[in-house]
């Protein structure tokens, strides 16, 4: 009987334990949004050579973006990532000349990763980030592989 409470005393703190791998987070940028001159947005699907690029210059859907991800619910979650998906990527140009970049690989309908080698982080997200791209109303122009953000931390 010592031994079966033991056991499920075990069972119990060990779902605990499981249980707290999700825990949310949020974006704290290291930079305020007056700093941000542009957003450089990239997009593909499947294959990096598809990719085209949006340049957000307007004030208003800088601060619109900016507070978007400050906002966003994120948890520190490892999920497996497929290949083939869609890549949202964003570039922020700062007045000082450096950039801050993030990269959002979507692994199905609201379940992505939200990544950032500049942030030196990652996380899961179930929010639709790609639609970011979709809601901003630029032309879309083909850029090289080379210049999209990193995936790598």
């Amino acid at each position: 009987m010592k031994k079966m409470k033991g056991m499920i005393t075990l069972l119990l703190l060990m779902m605990g334990v499981v249980g707290c791998n999700g825990e949310k987070v949020n974006i704290d940028f290291p930079f305020e949004v007056g700093e941000v001159e542009n957003i450089e947005m990239y997009h593909y699907t499947g294959v990096p050579v598809s990719a085209e690029k949006k340049v957000v210059v307007a004030e208003t859907d800088i601060t619109d973006l900016y507070d978007k991800f400050e906002d966003l619910s994120l948890m520190e979650k490892q999920v497996e990532e497929t290949t083939g998906g869609n890549v949202t990527s964003f570039r922020f140009n700062l007045s000082d000349g450096t950039s801050y970049e993030l990269i959002y690989v979507c692994n199905g309908v609201k379940n992505g990763n939200l990544k950032s080698s500049t942030g030196n982080f990652e996380y899961f997200t179930r929010s639709d980030i790609g639609l970011y791209w979709s809601n901003i109303d630029l032309e879309a122009v083909s850029v090289e592989e080379n210049e999209l953000p990193k995936l790598t931390n």
